[in-house]
């Protein structure tokens, strides 16, 4: 009895196998042979540093898979199935096929590296007499939370240092800092003959920012250079900070100025005015060329 029990065993696996392998014939009378599939993806996890990408695969099924992310600021993916590491975390990226659902975990971490940061980081300064204008360009391939500090002396002695910040300097981009100059007790400027500036840089990690996307026309008013500043950009912010850097006609710097423009929400247009400067005895002073920069658009990721 027991050896007929292994016979029919063997048996129904034989007849498993050979089904699984049965020639059948398609609409054009050609034979196929029909194997069960096994839909599966090409990883279940994913280690990556910020900025690189890696492109899952879907074996065992053709059709066309909807992809996400569970979060979008970790880890973007495109309809291909190329995942790009966007900020530090975890998250899941999905493929979508029919009633199935695979899925793999995507960890991300920074590559970060301050010192190197900062030699990527190239800055114009342009001195007015009463202050410094640092302009700054972020040549790294990450956004950038930054703080700097400018030491003014004369006759190598230090006189006073000031700071400014960009809490979401964009990569590519240009921003503009000032340090306003020393001043004494009357807030009468006092004259200095050097200065020197430190920077300490961490990754943007949590900013949300779009400057390109702010879009900004300007003419000069009566006065003064009034601009029209528009969230293009499909996103909602928390502050966008425009700037203001006058010339005179040997493109000498005249005055720095800026602006928190109320343009926030997306699609929201404001209208601000940059005053000319004037001299001690209240003149003005016209200057004969300006320009106007998007020092920052941005919100954090808690916030959204």
């Amino acid at each position: 009895m027991r050896n007929t029990k292994k016979l029919l065993v063997a048996m129904g696996l034989a007849f498993a196998v050979l089904i699984s392998a049965m020639p059948i014939q398609n609409a054009d009378g050609e034979q196929i042979v029909a194997q069960a599939a096994t839909i599966k993806l090409s990883r279940k996890t994913l280690n990556l540093k910020i900025g690189e990408s890696a492109t899952l695969k879907i074996s065992g099924m053709r059709k066309t898979a909807k992809w996400s992310s569970g979060n979008k600021y970790v880890a973007s993916v495109n309809k291909s199935g190329k995942v790009l590491a966007v900020g530090e975390g975890t998250t899941y990226v999905k493929a979508k096929i029919a009633k199935k659902t695979l899925s793999c975990k995507v960890t991300v971490t920074s590559s970060f590296n301050a010192n190197k940061v900062k030699k990527n980081i190239s800055i114009e300064y342009q001195d007015s007499g009463h202050g410094v204008v640092a302009i700054l360009k972020n040549n790294n391939k990450v956004n950038v939370d930054l703080d700097a500090k400018l030491v003014y002396y004369k006759n190598g002695k230090m006189l006073d240092s000031k700071s400014d910040c960009n809490r979401a300097f964009e990569s590519g981009k240009e921003c503009v800092l000032y340090f306003d100059a020393p001043s004494d007790s009357d807030y009468n400027d006092v004259s200095y003959d050097n200065y020197k500036m430190s920077l300490s840089v961490d990754e943007a990690t949590n900013a949300v920012c779009d400057v390109r996307n702010i879009m900004v026309q300007s003419d000069i008013g009566a006065d003064n250079v009034t601009v029209e500043a528009t969230n293009d950009s499909g996103k909602d912010f928390s502050f966008v900070k425009i700037s203001c850097l006058m010339y005179d006609a040997s493109g000498n710097l005249i005055k720095y100025d800026y602006h928190y423009a109320e343009c926030e929400k997306n699609g929201d247009t404001d209208y601000f005015s940059f005053s000319f400067p004037y001299d001690s005895n209240y003149d003005t002073i016209y200057p004969s060329s300006y320009k106007i920069y998007v020092d920052e658009a941005y919100t954090y990721t808690w916030l959204q």
